[in-house]
């Protein structure tokens, strides 16, 4: 209610819908995609299957990018 009374803006709500940085982004990224394929690499092996490589590098770049910007525009 008090938003609604005076101008103020809530830190809080600032914050939360504030947009991260490129670097922080892309170092999230970064990481969440070399993690998957970390555990690709790893555990299909043990399943007696094999990554075909050539998808694998497609499929992580188009990945890479998506929750580049996912992360910077904060939807997750």
């Amino acid at each position: 209610m008090k938003r609604l009374t005076t101008n103020e803006e809530d830190p809080v709500e600032a914050h939360a819908t504030a947009r991260r940085g490129w670097a922080v982004s892309l170092g999230l990224a970064a990481v969440i995609v070399s993690i998957g394929i970390g555990l690709s690499a790893v555990i299909n092996p043990l399943l007696g299957r094999y990554v075909h490589w050539d998808w694998v590098a497609g499929l992580a770049s188009a990945l890479f990018v998506a929750l580049t910007i996912a992360l910077r525009r904060r939807w997750l």
